[in-house]
């Protein structure tokens, strides 16, 4: 875990046209000259104040960027964050070990996900706490389908599954909002995908009476920002 957080650093072959996460609202962020990523666009004292809300331990080496460096300029021993996973994402460090789970059954690296990934990803495992039901990969699937956009990944709702939250719209320039961390505050097997590699269906039931018993106690909780209080009690 001590390699650079890059999300175009990635790994794959046999090309396949991508699952696109066509129900997200953000702008591109403008890009840089060839391609590349937005540089960092955001003041230290914000990421000052987002450090100091959400009680960042000193342990993890919070660091905010050099002026000019994109979400690919992590230095050795350190990955990249986006700001957006601390806020409507409800993320917190260590991670948890759902949160990593997903990150290794997907291939994924932390840094390719986009926050609308993140955010499902954290809402589904709240709501699942919340209702005492098992927080497992393979009942996440059961609602998301993986997909890429833009160069990231993200989830989206599975056809004809119960709907669990409404993603916030309008999220503009996340990709300029960035820290780096030490890479050990994701304790995950992490690897990066290629953005360019086709993104396989699930291939599980969606949850419903017939295919889950637990889905008569399921009851979909809205997206919002928790207290650091409220995600110590989850």
């Amino acid at each position: 875990m001590a390699e650079p957080s890059n999300p175009h650093n990635v790994e794959g072959e046999n090309p396949e046209q991508p699952v696109a996460a066509a129900d997200e609202d953000e702008d591109d962020d403008g890009g840089a000259p060839g391609g590349g990523l937005p540089v960092l666009k955001w003041s230290k004292g914000h990421f000052k104040i987002l450090m100091t809300s959400i009680h960042m331990a000193d342990e993890w080496g919070a660091t905010y960027p050099q002026e000019g460096d994109t979400g690919a300029d992590a230095p050795a021993g350190y990955i990249t964050l986006w700001a957006e996973f601390f806020n409507d994402g409800n993320l917190r460090l260590p991670v948890t070990v759902f949160v990593a789970e997903v990150l290794e059954y997907y291939h994924l690296h932390i840094s390719q996900l986009s926050p609308f990934g993140m955010f499902r990803i954290r809402n589904f495992e709240y709501t699942f706490r919340a209702h005492g039901l098992d927080v497992t990969v393979e009942n996440f699937r059961r609602f998301y389908q993986l997909t890429v956009n833009t160069g990231f990944f993200s989830f989206n709702q599975r056809h004809g599954s119960l709907k669990l939250m409404t993603p916030p719209k309008g999220l503009t320039q996340w990709k300029r909002k960035i820290f780096y961390v030490k890479a050990c505050a994701v304790h995950a097997n992490m690897t990066f995908r290629n953005v360019n590699a086709g993104v396989t269906g699930e291939d599980i039931p969606v949850a419903t009476a017939k295919t889950v018993d637990w889905f008569s106690r399921l009851r979909p909780i809205e997206l919002k920002k928790l207290d650091n209080n409220q995600l110590w009690v989850l």
